[in-house]
C-alpha cells in the first residue's frame, strides 16, 4: 500500500468515526430533548389534574355549604310570609296588630313583582279582616278590572291602581306569584275585560262581592257555564281563600308578592 492510499484510508476512517460520533451525539441530544419534553408534558398534565381536582373539591364544598343555606333562607322567607296569616287565624283579634308587621315583611324583606296579563290582585280592607280583589289586564293607567259597590249595585269597572286601593286600609297591592315572579292567565283578563260596564245586581258583602267576580274570571275553560249567565257568576265562592286555592290550581300561584306600582 502506498503512502497516498494509507492516508486516504486513515482519513476515511476518521470521517467515519466523526460521522458516527455526530450521529450518536445527535441521537443523544434528540433523546434528551424528547425526554425533557415528555417530562415537562407529564409535569404539566399532573399539575392540571391536581388543579382540576382542587377546583372540583372547592366547587363540591361550595355546593355542600350553599344548598342547606339556600334552603334555610327559602324556608325563612316562606315562614316570614306566612307568619302574620297564621297568627291572624290563630287569634282573630290580632288582625290590626299584624297588618303593620305583614306590610313590613312584604315591602322590605321580600322582592316586589310586576303583574302580568291575567294576574290576580288584592288589597287589604278593614285592617286585614277583609280584602278586595280584581284582575290585572294591562293597557295603561286603568289596568285593573274590579267589581265595586256603586250605590248598592255590583258594577264591573276598569280602574287604576290608586282607584283599586282607594277605600282600603292597606296600601299594598298583592299579586299572584310563583318563585318570586308574577303569574297570570290571559283568559282571565279576557273574561274580566268582556264584563266591564256590567251590573251584577245588588251588592252584598257576603253574598255578592268582588271575590265572586274574580273567582268567575279564573274558570279553567272559556266555555264553562257560559250558558248560565249571571247565575254561574253568583255560584262562585266569595272568599280570598277560595281565590288563592283556584289561582294555585289554574296558574300555579304559590305565593303573593307586593306590586310597588308607584315606583
Amino acid at each position: 500500500m502506498g503512502l497516498f492510499d494509507f492516508a486516504e484510508s486513515a482519513f476515511g476512517s476518521v470521517c467515519d468515526v466523526v460521522s458516527e460520533t455526530a450521529s450518536f451525539a445527535g441521537k443523544a441530544a434528540s433523546g434528551a430533548a424528547s425526554f425533557a419534553g415528555d417530562t415537562v408534558r407529564y409535569a404539566g398534565n399532573a399539575a392540571c389534574d391536581v388543579a382540576e381536582k382542587g377546583m372540583n373539591l372547592f366547587s363540591d364544598t361550595i355546593d355542600v355549604i350553599d344548598k342547606p343555606v339556600s334552603r334555610a333562607l327559602d324556608f325563612a322567607d316562606d315562614a316570614l310570609g306566612y307568619m302574620p296569616e297564621v297568627i291572624r287565624h290563630a287569634c282573630p283579634l290580632a288582625g290590626p296588630m299584624m297588618a303593620p308587621v305583614e306590610s313590613f315583611i312584604d315591602n322590605v324583606l321580600r322582592d316586589p313583582v310586576t303583574p302580568v296579563m291575567g294576574s290576580v290582585l288584592y288589597v287589604d280592607l278593614a285592617c286585614g279582616y277583609a280584602e278586595h280583589s280584581g284582575i290585572y289586564v294591562g293597557g295603561g293607567e286603568k289596568c285593573i278590572v274590579e267589581l265595586s259597590n256603586e250605590d248598592g249595585q255590583c258594577i264591573i269597572n276598569l280602574v287604576s291602581p290608586d282607584e283599586f286601593v282607594n277605600g282600603g286600609t292597606g296600601f299594598s297591592i298583592y299579586v299572584s306569584s310563583r318563585n318570586g315572579y308574577a303569574v297570570g292567565k290571559k283568559r282571565a283578563a279576557r273574561r274580566a275585560l268582556s264584563m266591564v260596564g256590567c251590573n251584577l245586581g245588588t251588592y252584598n258583602i257576603a253574598l255578592n262581592n268582588c271575590h265572586m267576580f274574580t273567582n268567575y274570571c279564573l274558570r279553567k275553560k272559556d266555555s264553562d257555564d257560559d250558558s248560565r249567565g249571571l247565575s254561574a257568576i253568583l255560584d262562585m265562592k266569595m272568599t280570598l281563600t277560595s281565590i288563592k286555592n283556584r289561582a294555585r290550581k289554574v296558574m300555579d300561584a304559590d305565593e303573593w308578592r307586593v306590586w310597588r306600582y308607584k315606583d
